[in-house]
């Protein structure tokens, strides 16, 4: 039998009251946690009174989370509030009060930004929206905050008319209170702008006009670096004048590995007691990666007076095969060829050529090779093209029609266009222009087309200075030279 006492009753039935006691006892101490530790016991959770005990505390813990954050005591209001949902506070209530806890903290936040420190604010609201913590006013604190950093971001790579764009979104969502702190971004923004302009021109035209002088480019970097420190093609440009000019040892190219999926990995040129690669092989169907440099992707013609016509492909894959109604490669030429004879594919600085049909580089038959500047590609029996890469600081390179075989439309050659693309009267220049004196600059920034000449120039009729973004329908005209360009059909749209 069960322990008696004097009175007759079970000291095992009371064990629970002795429990609770304690609890409430813990609960007037203000040690609410432990007062809800101890009512939920194992041995006595189920009772009812250790039920409406829980559900009275964890009431208590949400009002002193409120009379803590109204102290700025943040941290403590958030542990009263974990605590609460995990002893069972209801759902609705913990949502109420994370909601008035929310409007709290963005009140607070609004300092951070007009302190001028977007990044600190975001780093606050990720630290609350882990504790649950979230609501209308932080999010558009949000918002805002990360514009600003996204501006900040793109002014240090030189994107400064994607940056101002940001600011501006910033300060629509900041409020009042963050004016100041904004208005003063914008006024370093166009601060830097207006510093790195006759250093973006100087850094062009050394590239256009001195390839082969590496101390001038690496002085032309190193000064337009100084005012946009992650400008791409400069710190391209100081790499590879660095490893020339002996500052660090030269780096020995490699040709990146292809995915699986393209085979396995392996270069192959083929000897003429090899078999060339099957005519019969299937054609791969997956979608072609957009270029890695971002903004517009595609293919247009650039029309330049005097000069020809070019056709600009912007992906980093580009097919290579025969013209006609069921046409699908990006460089279609009239020749008897494979409807995708072979591809062209860019990965950083390098390019690869992979035959899908018999594809020979300087003669010798090829599986997949690298492409290096002046390499001649033939493609089947007698369709020849050379491939160059005139600028050793820039990514894109030129297909050279050498062969009788030209594309429907009447272009002198086809630019692999990555970042930039040169027009001028050097042999540096991708595209030549003897009548210009000074390189004009096509570049990709955010999501458009720009366009870099120095001094005044048109665009569609409207007056622009030094920079200018482009569609691929625009006209541009300037001193000595005028160009246009023309959207070309999406491939296969002839056929939809």
């Amino acid at each position: 039998m069960g322990n008696v006492n004097q009175g007759g009753n079970s000291t095992m039935l009371g064990h629970w009251r002795v429990v609770l006691k304690q609890a409430e006892e813990s609960a007037k101490a203000g040690r609410l946690d432990e007062a809800l530790a101890l009512a939920a016991r194992a041995d006595v959770a189920d009772h009812r009174q250790a039920v409406q005990l829980r559900g009275k505390w964890t009431l208590e813990l949400v009002k002193r989370a409120a009379r803590r954050a109204e102290a700025d005591d943040l941290d403590g209001a958030l542990g009263d509030l974990d605590t609460a949902e995990s002893f069972g506070a209801a759902p609705d209530v913990l949502a109420a009060s994370r909601l008035k806890l929310a409007d709290l903290v963005a009140e607070d936040l609004k300092t951070d930004l007009a302190a001028g420190e977007p990044d600190r604010a975001v780093d606050r609201i990720d630290a609350v929206g882990r504790r649950k913590v979230a609501g209308p006013g932080l999010r558009r604190l949000r918002e805002s905050a990360e514009a600003w950093k996204a501006a900040r971001g793109e002014a240090r790579r030189g994107e400064f008319g994607v940056a101002a764009d940001l600011l501006d979104r910033a300060s629509r969502l900041a409020g009042s209170e963050a004016s100041d702190a904004l208005a003063a971004a914008r006024r370093e923004l166009e601060a830097r702008q207006q510093a790195a302009a006759p250093k973006a021109d100087r850094f062009y035209r050394t590239l256009s006009e001195s390839a082969d002088a590496w101390p001038a480019i690496l002085a032309a970097a190193e000064d337009l670096l100084a005012t946009v420190p992650e400008h791409p093609a400069a710190r391209q440009a100081r790499s590879r004048a660095w490893q020339q000019i002996g500052a660090i040892g030269p780096a020995v190219p490699s040709i990146p590995n292809r995915p699986p999926a393209a085979g396995n990995g392996e270069i192959r040129f083929l000897d003429e007691s090899t078999p060339g690669p099957s005519p019969a092989r299937a054609e791969p169907t997956a979608a072609r990666p957009k270029s890695r440099h971002g903004g517009p992707h595609g293919r247009f013609l650039l029309w330049a007076d005097v000069i020809g016509g070019y056709l600009v492909c912007l992906d980093d894959e580009v097919t290579l095969g025969r013209a006609g109604p069921d046409a699908s490669a990006d460089v279609q030429l009239l020749a008897d060829l494979s409807r995708r004879h072979a591809v062209i594919a860019r990965d950083g600085e390098h390019y690869t050529l992979r035959a899908l049909h018999p594809t020979f580089v300087n003669g010798r038959a090829v599986d997949s090779a690298p492409l290096r500047d002046g390499d001649v590609i033939r493609l089947g029996s007698n369709v020849e093209l050379e491939f160059r890469r005139p600028s050793p600081v820039t990514s894109t390179a030129t297909l050279r029609l050498l062969s009788r075989h030209r594309p429907p439309m009447a272009v002198d050659g086809v630019l692999l266009m990555a970042q930039s693309c040169l027009v001028g009267p050097t042999r540096q220049c991708h595209v030549s222009a003897p009548r210009l004196k000074q390189p004009v600059v096509l570049f990709r920034q955010a999501d458009a087309l720009w366009c870099r000449c120095p001094g005044a120039f048109e665009v569609d009729g409207r007056p622009a200075l030094s920079r200018a973004p482009l569609t691929t329908s625009s006209s541009v005209k300037g001193e000595g030279f005028s160009f246009s360009l023309e959207p070309v059909e999406p491939r296969g749209a002839a056929l939809a």
